[in-house]
């Protein structure tokens, strides 16, 4: 039997063993796909408790972020101040982690698809309804271009890793069964708190991330999945999540101390954590959609990181990105200026880089 096949049986069996999935979404179903708490009572928040009219629910609160493509799955019971806090204080975090990957895979957000400027100035990338186009002065050090692919080389925005975190396990809350709630007060109070910093609450001991990334022209459709432990008797987290978009795939544990009792051990979760490392000993990936794409392009690659970091993050560089193409046109200046090519290529685009003298389109 093929070792990648056995591996990946054991993981399935795993799962099924241990866990019951308690929801999965897939998107571009057609329409809104509500999560609708209390359908027989007025509007409650499951964030704050908070009830209309003392709360207001006037915004349309998604409950995976919309900058990762979602535009159908809609939380009914998040309040707007909630909803405004979230944004401000955790979503802005995973923009930045995501970064250049959110143009390069044509995430189409709340305005589009991002744009990317490379921090020393000398490069940019647009998405258009002619492709990505990307300027770069002669001399910049992010862009290698290839026969049939580019090699890109940049650094993330600052981002706080807790913040990142927090913003995952505030979509899984978002989307669990609202029977459920009541078990995640702890965790609800942590993910309110105005600073990380200074946290009543320690969950450094959940705050582990298995990120994979899925090469090819989208992989994957936007996926959620959740998954709760069978019973009381079995070692494993209470609950599991997992995202999928695009490219990406996120998987983490859900902080729920009230259900997690028997996993402590002082401030230890035994299973997971390695004394005296940041390593752990097991935390078991879910057999995503992933496997089941054509692997032409790569395999997945997959990485557990730590992301229980309370202070920025400044000037982290992105392993290299490959990105292939079918076709593609270097435009090198030849006496044009960028508005004479554009217009020749009927390219629609405003956005300039300062002193550039070349353009490439993808």
């Amino acid at each position: 039997m093929n070792e990648k096949f056995e591996e990946l049986t054991k993981r399935m069996m795993h799962f099924n063993s241990n866990y019951d999935v308690a929801f999965s979404y897939v998107h571009n179903l057609g329409g809104t796909q509500a999560i609708i708490d209390q359908p027989d009572k007025d509007k409650v928040c499951r964030f704050c408790g908070k009830q209309y009219p003392e709360v207001k629910f006037k915004k349309k609160a998604h409950a995976i972020s919309e900058m990762l493509g979602n535009k159908e799955f809609v939380l009914k019971s998040e309040c707007d101040t909630c909803n405004s806090f979230f944004g401000r204080k955790l979503e802005d975090d995973f923009g930045k982690y995501l970064g250049l990957g959110r143009t390069l895979s044509q995430i189409f957000g709340k305005d589009g698809v991002p744009s990317y400027k490379s921090r020393d100035g000398k490069c940019r990338i647009d998405y258009t309804d002619k492709g990505l186009v990307i300027q770069a002065t002669e001399d910049n050090e992010s862009i290698i271009m290839r026969k049939d692919h580019i090699i890109f080389h940049a650094v993330r925005d600052s981002y706080t890793p807790i913040a990142v975190y927090k913003s995952l396990v505030k979509m899984a809350l978002s989307l669990i069964p609202y029977e459920q709630i009541p078990h995640f007060e702890d965790t609800i109070d942590w993910l309110k708190e105005e600073s990380h910093l200074n946290s009543i609450h320690n969950m450094d001991n959940y705050t582990y991330l298995i990120e994979r990334y899925v090469p090819g022209p989208h992989p994957m459709q936007l996926r959620v999945f959740g998954f709760i432990r069978k019973d009381e008797s079995i070692l494993v987290p209470y609950y599991q999540f997992l995202l999928e978009f695009t490219n990406y795939s996120f998987q983490i544990m859900v902080p729920c101390k009230k259900k997690d009792t028997k996993l402590v051990g002082g401030h230890e979760i035994e299973f997971v954590s390695i004394p005296g490392t940041d390593e752990i000993a097991e935390f078991i990936p879910i057999p995503g959609t992933y496997k089941k794409v054509n692997v032409s392009f790569g395999e997945a690659s997959n990485k557990i990181k730590n992301m229980r970091g309370k202070e920025k993050v400044k000037d982290e560089p992105l392993e290299p990105i490959y990105l292939g193409f079918l076709d593609s046109q270097l435009n090198e200046g030849n006496g044009e200026t960028i508005d004479e090519v554009f217009e020749k290529e009927g390219i629609a685009l405003k956005k300039r880089l300062r002193n550039n003298d070349s353009l490439s389109k993808e």
